[in-house]
């Protein structure tokens, strides 16, 4: 093939090598939101376990504190930093005024049995309304009246419905159901002629939701009489906060509903930029055996035989150890690492607040540094058999080999003690593996082949 040829087959796998590239993006954009959901798993997962461990160290100094204080507590610590442990969730302490809270039920009540009897009152005018037989009032304000009646009607029937004992005797399976109530407000509302059965059975309706308002209302006011009183003695001293009156209560949540468990953003552009770069790396990868095999393609015609098999053998064997190396650091390389840094930032007294672009350079450096070092045993036979080492300098020199390993490790792992140990111990481990490569691997496979001196076909 002349010169110009080499070109345009090379332009052509560039160009199919694109093509694929632009497929992968595409389906990376499909499925942008499912990957960064999927890289944030393992900073929530660590940072629910922080606050965890931070909640159930405050609970128990604060149940601790509160009983050397003379207080009374319904637990121990012990007994409440396991249910955090247990039940996942998360404590935090309130101050109540016990003033403030009767002050508020008794205006509460007040309302809540105005309200009430403003329902009943339009209860009742429906009533009369259907049972006097006259037509739709003309009235704006009657008619707003008569159509609020059928609203309470419709949101108290539920429970009548489910309430057997309150139904008369004989009348529980001829009760209206909701439809059947929506359909006769439309009815009424619009001017349409109601069935002399569906008035009663309406009439009937509206007496038991009225009666049960009634009886409620009843307990309102003999609640709302003793609250009165207990407000009125709270609001005789209204110019005095005392802290010795007021009560310690802890209020839990879930740990995974709180919103300090998740990546931020602080800028309005910052999530579609993560987007976009999580969706072009998700669709690099899906492509990336497309376009490696475009690129070989050009490259393996110029090869010998035995180059091709060198590569056929070890790029695999490659590829195996780079996944490896990320596995690993995805799986149990970020927890640790996590734990470590969060715990940190607690002993300085530093708020978290991690953000999501950070995170994303993160998760992309380390996963790419543990790949890049489990390289070792390749590198080691390749410097092996070009005979720039032999097996007796790996073995000699194995403890200058560890140190510069832990070197390595602290330039490809972010700068904390953690990941450099979980990344330098593997890397250790391979170092003594590639010497067993070295060892026991055949050498006659990176020899040319007798009588052959120009490139071979596979």
């Amino acid at each position: 093939m002349t010169f110009g040829e080499h070109l345009e087959e090379l332009r052509q796998c560039l160009f199919r090598a694109l093509w694929g590239l632009a497929v992968g993006v595409v389906i990376g954009l499909i499925f942008g939101n499912w990957v960064v959901m999927l890289i944030q798993q393992p900073l929530e997962k660590a940072l629910t376990e922080h606050y965890i461990r931070l909640s159930q160290r405050q609970v128990a100094q604060q149940i601790k504190a509160l009983r050397a204080a003379g207080v009374e507590t319904p637990f121990t610590e012990d007994a409440a930093s396991q249910f955090v442990v247990s039940k996942q969730v998360l404590a935090e302490e309130y101050l109540i005024s016990p003033r403030e809270l009767m002050v508020q039920f008794a205006s509460a009540l007040q309302a809540m049995r105005k309200r009430w009897e403003d329902d009943q009152n339009a209860l009742l005018t429906l009533r009369k309304h259907l049972q006097s037989g006259e037509s739709l009032p003309q009235d704006a304000k009657l008619l707003t009246r008569l159509s609020h009646g059928f609203e309470v009607l419709a949101s108290r029937w539920p429970a009548m419905l489910g309430d057997s004992e309150a139904a008369p005797s004989g009348k529980s399976t001829t009760l209206l159901s909701l439809k059947e109530i929506a359909t006769l407000k439309r009815k009424f509302l619009s001017g349409e002629s109601i069935t002399e059965e569906a008035r009663k059975k309406l009439i009937d309706a509206l007496g038991l939701v009225s009666g049960q308002i009634e009886k409620g209302i009843a307990a309102l006011s003999r609640e709302h009489g003793e609250l009165a009183g207990l407000a009125g003695a709270a609001l005789l001293e209204p110019g005095r906060v005392d802290d010795s009156e007021f009560m310690h209560v802890f209020l839990w949540r879930p740990a995974k509903e709180d919103p300090r468990v998740r990546a931020r953003s602080l800028s309005a552009h910052e999530a579609f930029a993560i987007y976009m770069k999580a969706s072009f790396l998700f669709g690099a990868i899906i492509s990336s055996p497309w376009v490696f095999y475009q690129i070989w393609s050009f490259v393996a015609a110029g090869l010998y035989r035995h180059e091709r098999r060198f590569v056929y053998i070890f790029l695999p064997f490659s590829l195996g150890l780079f996944l490896a190396g990320a596995a690993l650091a995805f799986l149990y390389v970020f927890e640790p690492v996590l734990t470590f840094l969060f715990q940190f930032n607690d002993w300085l007294g530093i708020q978290l607040e991690p953000r999501i672009s950070e995170w994303l350079s993160f998760v992309l450096i380390l996963p790419l540094g543990f790949g890049i070092g489990f390289q070792l045993p390749l590198v080691m036979l390749f410097l092996e058999r070009i005979g720039i080492f032999t097996l007796q300098d790996y073995w000699s020199q194995w403890r200058i080999a560890v140190v510069v390993i832990f070197i390595i490790a602290a330039i490809l792992t972010p700068p904390d003690p953690s990941s450099q140990l979980l990344m330098a111990i593997p890397l250790c481990l391979l170092y003594f593996g590639g010497m067993a490569l070295c060892k026991f691997f055949p050498r006659n496979i990176t020899a040319a082949p007798r009588g052959r001196s120009q490139a071979g076909v596979a």
